[in-house]
Formats: C-alpha cells, structure tokens, sequence
C-alpha cells in the first residue's frame, strides 16, 4: 500500500506492507480520508529518514462511517491516567500515531478501537482532520476556563492560535485579539470572527494572554501583555530553551501555565468535545483550511506548510474520498 515517510530523498509516497496491529490492545482497521499538516510534523522530517509514515492529524471511514481519529490511546493504568491527567500518559505518549508509531497518510491504518472519534452528524470525513488541533484549542482553554467579558489575547495565527481563540469564542468570550503576519492569518482570523492585529498593534491589559507563535520573543510579548496577576498560556512545545524576563513575570505575578495534546475534562474527552465544537462552527473548515492536496502530491504539501509566507493555514493530504 502507499504510505508517506520522511526518507533520505526528503517526504515521498512509498510501497509499505499493509499496517499490522503489534502493540495495540483493541485493533480496528480504519480507511484514511483526510489528514493535516501541523508544525510537530514539519519537525519530524527536520530530524531525518524515518521508517514511520506520516500524519496525526487523521479522519477516516470506519464501518462504512465518517470518525476522527484520537491519534494516542490512553493506557487507563499508569499514575497519570489514574488521576486523571490521560494526556500524560506514560505508555500513549510513547506511542502517537504519526510521531512513534505510523499515523494517517497511509491506504489503511490501524488503531486502537477507543481512537475512533464519533462526528455529530453533518460534520464530513474531509472537515474531520481538524478535530485533533481543535482538541488543542479544546484542552488549552479548559485549563484556563475563560468567561464571557474577558479580554484575550491570542500570539500567533496559525492553527493552533486560530483553533484557541475559536474554542473560546465558542465559550462566549467575544473580545480575542490575535496577532497575525500573513495575509492569510488576517483572513482567517477576520473570517471566524475575531480581530486580528499586527504585532505593534497589540495592547496590554489582557485578562489572559495565549502565546501560540512558540518564541522566545512571543512569550515575552505575552507576559508584557497580560494584565497583573494575569495568565500566559502556552498550547505546545518550545523546541528550544527559552529566557523569560523575569521582572515583568514575578513584579505582574503572572500566572503561567501550558497545555499538551488533549485529555479527559469533566469525565469526557476532549477529542469528543472538539468534534461537537467542530459541528457547531460549520465554517471553521473554510475558514482554516488553505490547501488540499492528493497522497501522490503529499511532498509539495509539506513544502507549502512550511512557508507561511505562501499563504498556507492548515495543508490538508487526501487520501481518499470519504
């Protein structure tokens, strides 16, 4: 079958053995549909040729139906998912479809049957990719819970920004500024809604800050933006060490806090919660999603999803039709 992976000629469409199920509990067989590009991925090619395909961003038909895909199972045994903390689990987080083991951009994949992501009806297999970036945003928010009458700041507009303030938006808070570079960011963030501004256009006070751009120079403008006793958040992963002014962050106390992948909230999972929000904001997929292009064509996509510049959001890989 085909399958996309990093090799020493850089991204390529290779002949792979069909998927087999060593390793996970409860295997179903799914049909990849559609599956997105993020920054985690533009990393994973950056360290090299690889023998994992591709993509953790996944939709797929599954029993003749349209699901997402939760790309890590959560083992329910270790300390972190006994007390309630899954998206640190100790066994999962070794095993994400994508990055440990072999994600989405493939003919056929196999995952653990609690992966499977039930879709509110009228929401597409083409649409559903966005569920696990939107389960970010879903677990980012829950660990601030904002509420209607907040001023919020969003630092960066790719994805995960737009996806954050979406998902807060969706809470009832109506006042998200969000800094954007591209001309397609400030599209995007107009086209959902919120109001995008440059960089020096960005003001102070904020009740909470979300540093989404991942810099040293962005967490710095949050912890300058946000109000005393205020809080930064970060939804990722710095891929390099960071200095923090330190003045600003202990004379404004503010509190810091981040946010990994996605997990359980209230007893239910995020992943679940992304896919009901996905069903009641019908143009966020129109909204984030730039380019869409075929398996065979899988490594211009990942040429165009790392130039922002270019006008990309969110690079869409189809595998197949839904």
């Amino acid at each position: 079958m085909r399958a996309v992976r990093a090799t020493s000629d850089g991204v390529a469409v290779v002949d792979v053995p069909s998927p087999q199920a060593a390793g996970i509990t409860d295997p179903v067989t799914v049909r990849p549909v559609s599956v997105g590009i993020c920054g985690s991925d533009l990393h994973v090619i950056g360290l090299g040729p690889s023998g994992v395909t591709l993509g953790h961003e996944i939709s797929a038909i599954y029993e003749g139906r349209p699901v997402a895909i939760q790309p890590m199972a959560f083992c329910g045994k270790c300390s972190a998912c006994q007390r309630g903390d899954q998206h640190m689990c100790s066994v999962g987080g070794r095993r994400v479809h994508g990055i440990h083991i072999d994600g989405g951009m493939a003919d056929e994949l196999v995952v653990d049957a609690q992966c499977l992501v039930a879709l509110p009806e009228g929401v597409s297999a083409e649409a559903a990719s966005l569920v696990e970036p939107i389960a970010v945003g879903v677990h980012a928010v829950n660990k601030v819970d904002p509420v209607a009458g907040m001023r919020i700041a969003v630092i960066g507009a790719g994805t995960v920004g737009l996806v954050v303030a979406a998902v807060a938006q969706d809470r009832g808070v109506d006042q998200i500024d969000i800094v954007a570079r591209h001309e397609a960011q400030f599209e995007a963030a107009e086209r959902l809604g919120l109001r995008p501004v440059r960089a020096d256009e960005l003001g102070s006070g904020y009740d909470i800050v979300i540093d989404a751009a991942g810099s040293e120079s962005s967490l710095a403008a949050a912890i300058g933006a946000v109000r005393s006793a205020g809080t930064v958040l970060v939804p990722g992963i710095y891929w390099s060490d960071v200095n923090l002014p330190g003045l600003a962050l202990g004379l404004k106390e503010v509190q810091l806090r981040t946010a990994l992948y996605w997990g359980h909230h209230d007893g239910r999972r995020e992943t679940d919660i992304a896919a009901e929000v996905l069903g009641r904001l019908p143009g966020l997929p129109d909204a984030l999603i730039s380019h869409r292009f075929e398996l065979g064509d899988a490594a211009r996509a990942f040429t165009t999803a790392a130039d922002r510049s270019a006008g990309a959001v969110k690079v869409i890989v189809d595998v197949s039709t839904g």
